[in-house]
C-alpha cells in the first residue's frame, strides 16, 4: 500500500492529462481518481465555499461532487475542459445544498462587517509581536467580506482573483457571457473596496490546507472504492 501511495505522489507531479487520467480510471485503475482530486480540490473548495457560509458544508458539498462526477465519468465528452464540467457539477450541487440550507435557517449578512472591516485594517500593518494574530485576523475579515458580496458577484470574484480560472472558462462555467464575466467582477472590485480602503490580499481567502485535501480524498476513495471491481 506504501508503494502505492508512493506511485500515486509521483504521477500527481507529472504532466498527466485530465483526459488520461480519466480513461485509465474508466479502465480500472479507480486510485488514480486522486489525481484529478488533488489536482482540483483548492478550486473546488473555495468555489463551494463562495456559495456556502461554512466551510463544513463546502468540503461536503466538494465529496458529493466528485462522487457524481465519477459515477458519470464515461458520459464526459470532453466537449469542454475536464475541470469546467467538475466546476459545473460542484456549482450545481452546492446551490442544491444552499437551497436546502435556506429552508432550515435563513442566512443573514452581517451588517456591522464593513465598520468591522475598516476599524481592523486601521490598526493592521503595525508590525508589533501580535503581527501574526492580526494577519490570521485580517484573513478572517477578508472572508467575511467576500462573503457579504452579493453570490453572482461573489462567486466570479473567487473565480477570477482567487483562483485565476480564465474569463472563458470562468464564462463556460457559469453559463454567462464574458462581457457579463468582467462587468461582475468589476462590480464585486468596487464593492470590496467600499468595504477596505487599502490594497487586499486573496492568498489566504477560503484557506484550504492539506489536512483537509486529504479528508476529501479519503472520504471520495473510500466510496468509489466500495462501487464494485468493473469502474463506474
Amino acid at each position: 500500500m506504501k508503494n502505492a501511495r508512493a506511485s500515486i505522489s509521483a504521477e500527481c507531479l507529472d504532466p498527466v492529462s485530465d483526459e488520461e487520467v480519466i480513461a485509465r480510471v474508466l479502465g480500472g485503475e479507480k486510485e488514480l481518481y486522486e489525481i484529478v482530486m488533488r489536482r482540483y480540490n483548492q478550486r473546488m473548495f473555495r468555489i463551494s465555499r463562495s456559495y456556502l457560509h461554512d466551510a463544513d458544508e463546502a468540503e461536503e458539498t466538494v465529496q458529493q461532487a466528485y462522487i457524481i462526477a465519477y459515477e458519470h465519468l464515461a458520459a464526459f465528452e470532453g466537449r469542454s475542459q475536464f475541470s469546467t464540467w467538475l466546476t459545473r457539477i460542484v456549482i450545481n450541487e452546492a446551490l442544491r445544498r444552499q437551497r436546502e440550507m435556506q429552508r432550515v435557517v435563513s442566512i443573514d449578512d452581517d451588517p456591522a462587517i464593513r465598520k468591522s472591516v475598516e476599524a481592523t485594517m486601521r490598526t493592521c500593518g503595525s508590525g508589533n509581536p501580535a503581527e501574526t494574530v492580526l494577519n490570521e485576523e485580517l484573513r478572517s475579515i477578508l472572508e467575511r467580506t467576500v462573503d457579504a458580496l452579493p453570490p453572482m458577484y461573489r462567486t466570479v470574484f473567487v473565480m477570477r482573483e482567487i483562483e485565476e480560472m480564465s474569463i472563458a472558462e470562468t464564462s463556460e462555467s457559469l453559463g454567462i457571457t464574458q462581457a457579463n464575466v468582467k462587468v461582475r467582477l468589476s462590480r464585486a472590485k468596487e464593492m470590496l473596496r467600499q468595504s477596505i480602503d487599502s490594497a487586499y490580499q486573496t492568498a489566504g481567502v477560503y484557506h484550504f490546507d492539506l489536512v483537509r485535501c486529504d479528508r476529501i480524498v479519503a472520504h471520495v476513495l473510500t466510496r468509489i472504492q466500495g462501487t464494485g471491481e468493473d469502474g463506474p
